[in-house]
């Protein structure tokens, strides 16, 4: 009661200006209709540096060119030699001028998937030096894995408080490699840098993430030699040459995750078309439990609430497990369900900052010390949400990609008027929010404020 109060409180102190682009959302209208998904960040990302790995032309469909993160990747590339235009709504991609060096730290630093240029760099036999990658603050983000791949491949790797240096050498001519974690990126490091070579690598506890699977279908389509020896094992024969190929970029679960939270929190009911639960099962199995009606249809998803939602807790795992990108999301959820709900984040230490958001919006999260290690090695913690009635509009932060997220599907049922700034970050994920959620009914607009 006196959280709440001094939250109502903080509302009333005014409305200041704010100097920055920024998204604003009248919230409490139900979401109804239908929405297609844009192309999947996670994958359009890899699959542009795959394409770049090839010296005749690479075609790509899908890629959700208005993204920040899309945006920054192509102009690292260029920067490395590869060539890279758009074409209408293509995207069309090949490497064969590929020349390493060393690349701007300003871009480097600014998104996490610039570490995908060793395994490309690898691909090419150049050097490489990679000041430290950026994207999201969410928690201590390590290189090892990336390092091990490459150099149990027999490249030379050194790391340190600068960046990461990829020196010339070769791949031996067979290499086992194992990891301890099925990290995503290392998985992609090692495919990028063995594909075309003259070793056989088997690679073992590999991601399996779908967009893992849709990069290396593209990578097959360009003639690359991959094969799944079981579950978890990858069995990469080198090629010659990789040649010319077309690939659409499959859809974004994530944001498929995003309208399902969106449609929980304001009472609606929309159809997901160009998606699919099967890539979302652990996520749809907790929230049918939580209460919201969840169906499969014919390439699509139908979502609809039918009543109040229960608190259900998570534990965020490796593919197949809950997503760690998709636990914000489900946070919001729970922030209005009845009873309370448990958070566990396993993955990343630092994923809970956009909690305080929500907390300023009335919900009602405490953040506590796990008594455990996340797999990047740091303390881990849990969230501990107690539902609250309702939420209400005021100014906050989108504190990462998903993050702001969480609070723009928050504000989208809060009461009242929400203000997110820190736009970039979102943006660096989600490239058409606005026009997405307003289809459906929204009342969200990006403002620019006028300069003076």
């Amino acid at each position: 009661m006196e959280k709440n109060m001094l939250n109502e409180a903080t509302r009333k102190l005014g409305n200041p200006t704010i100097t920055e682009p920024y998204l604003q959302i009248e919230g409490g209208v139900p979401l109804r209709g239908e929405v297609s998904l844009p192309g999947a960040k996670n994958s359009a990302l890899p699959a542009i540096v795959a394409a770049c790995l090839s010296d005749e032309e690479v075609t790509l469909l899908n890629v959700p060119l208005d993204l920040n993160d899309v945006k920054q990747l192509i102009q690292l590339l260029r920067t490395a030699g590869a060539q890279v235009r758009i074409e209408g709504d293509s995207l069309i991609c090949r490497g064969d001028g590929w020349k390493g060096g060393t690349l701007d730290a300003q871009l480097a630093g600014k998104i996490r998937h610039s570490l995908l240029l060793i395994g490309a760099s690898a691909n090419w036999r150049a050097p490489l030096f990679l000041p430290l990658p950026g994207g999201c603050n969410i928690g201590n983000r390590k290189h090892d894995l990336h390092l091990l791949g490459l150099q149990k491949l027999g490249y030379e790797m050194q790391e340190s408080d600068l960046g990461l240096h990829l020196m010339e050498s070769g791949p031996d001519r067979e290499s086992v490699i194992e990891f301890h974690y099925p990290t995503f990126g290392g998985t992609l490091n090692v495919l990028f840098a063995s594909i075309r070579s003259e070793s056989v690598v088997l690679l073992k506890n590999a991601a399996k993430n779908p967009e893992i699977l849709d990069v290396i279908e593209l990578l097959s389509g360009m003639g690359a030699d991959i094969a799944w020896t079981d579950e978890s094992t990858i069995r990469i024969r080198g090629v010659s040459k990789l040649h010319a190929a077309q690939h659409t970029v499959m859809s974004d679960r994530i944001i498929a995750a995003t309208v399902i939270s969106a449609v929980g929190v304001t009472k609606g009911e929309v159809i997901i078309r160009n998606s699919t639960t099967h890539i979302l099962e652990s996520e749809v199995k907790v929230w049918r439990e939580a209460g919201l009606h969840i169906e499969e249809l014919d390439n699509a998803i139908a979502v609809k609430w039918t009543g109040t939602l229960q608190g259900v807790d998570v534990v965020t795992e490796a593919y197949p497990g809950f997503h760690t990108d998709i636990q914000p999301l489900h946070t919001v959820l729970m922030t209005t369900a009845a009873g309370s709900a448990t958070l566990k984040e396993t993955i990343l230490d630092g994923r809970f900052e956009y909690c305080n958001e929500l907390n300023k919006m009335g919900a009602n999260i405490r953040v506590v010390d796990g008594g455990f290690r996340c797999v990047n090695g740091a303390e881990g913690q849990i969230a501990d949400i107690r539902g609250v009635e309702s939420l209400y509009g005021t100014d906050v932060v989108a504190t990462d990609i998903r993050g702001g997220a969480a609070v723009a599907v928050a504000a989208l049922g809060a009461e009242g008027t929400t203000r997110i700034t820190n736009l970039y970050q979102l943006e660096r994920g989600y490239g058409n929010i606005v026009e997405l959620f307003n289809s459906l009914g929204a009342r969200m607009k990006r403002v620019e404020p006028a300069k003076h």
